[in-house]
């Protein structure tokens, strides 16, 4: 039986595999239709694209942008979008750059705390993608400050942590305008992780702006709404359900793999129906 994925992420964001590694992996699980979502990038889904058509895998072009929603961080998954779209590139080459000054401070910081990294090794961690802090992590990790990439997090690098440093302050309704302006449907990622309060409000307002999707299946847990195995996760995707009815909003879902971990055991819990697909492609340009 062919399986969906619609989350995924490559060396061009945050990921260990290359586009053209990833299509062949997850087609050795029987994956035929997927997207490959970067963090705030579009080159590394039209490599993908291309590798799918030799190895008979439907690749949905894709992005994942970092935006905030009334100060809370979230992020907007776009499909179908037009990976050239001039307004979409124009901003991912204002986000890089900002990553980039981000870095800066951020290897300031470690600095003060005795902890010296290179920028430019970093950058070759990163490659050709969006530099991010698992790059910084690995950095960390690989000059023996921290035992893992998750300690690096853990003390230093995740929100809150000393090092940290805020990312670029783009709004949840522009980041949903590029994705609409670039012809795709824009999804709300993951959403047991967004912290701002009433889920409700929150997908409404969004909504409005036009929002189009929820993402109601992923594997993974956070310490806030973890949608798991248990009754509560039943209660939270019958409740994600409920919301995207009462405002017209698709259902999707994906592994969010970035290629360093149990590829079949994230995909064993994300079974995606073909409707699915289906209605994602009717609300394109809609």
């Amino acid at each position: 039986m062919s399986k969906i994925d619609l989350h995924m992420h490559t060396t061009y964001s945050d990921g260990t595999k290359t586009p053209e590694e990833l299509v062949t992996y997850i087609k050795s699980f029987g994956v035929r239709i997927a997207a490959v979502t970067d963090h705030d990038i579009t080159d590394g889904t039209k490599k993908a694209i291309e590798a799918g058509k030799g190895l008979g895998v439907e690749m949905i072009p894709g992005i994942e942008i970092n935006c905030l929603h009334n100060g809370n961080r979230m992020e907007i998954l776009g499909y179908y979008i037009d990976p050239d779209n001039k307004p979409l590139n124009n901003k991912i080459s204002e986000m890089r750059n900002f990553r980039e000054t981000r870095l800066d401070r951020i290897i300031d910081k470690l600095k003060s705390l005795n902890m010296e990294i290179l920028k430019e090794r970093v950058m070759e961690i990163a490659g050709e993608g969006s530099i991010g802090r698992p790059h910084i992590a690995r950095a960390l990790l690989e000059k023996g400050y921290v035992n893992t990439q998750a300690e690096a997090f853990d003390k230093y690098l995740a929100d809150g942590k000393s090092c940290n440093v805020d990312r670029m302050k783009l709004s949840a309704q522009e980041a949903i305008s590029l994705i609409r302006g670039a012809g795709g449907v824009a999804v709300h990622s993951h959403p047991g992780f967004f912290k701002g309060g009433n889920l409700k409000k929150h997908f409404h307002e969004l909504a409005q702006s036009g929002l189009r999707g929820i993402e109601v299946i992923y594997p993974y847990p956070d310490s806030f709404r973890y949608p798991d195995n248990s009754s509560r996760a039943e209660s939270f995707f019958n409740f994600l359900k409920q919301v995207g009815k009462e405002n017209n909003l698709l259902l999707t879902g994906g592994t969010d793999f970035h290629g360093d971990n149990d590829y079949k055991e994230l995909l064993d819990c994300v079974d995606i129906p073909a409707e699915w697909i289906n209605r994602l492609k009717e609300a394109v340009n809609k």
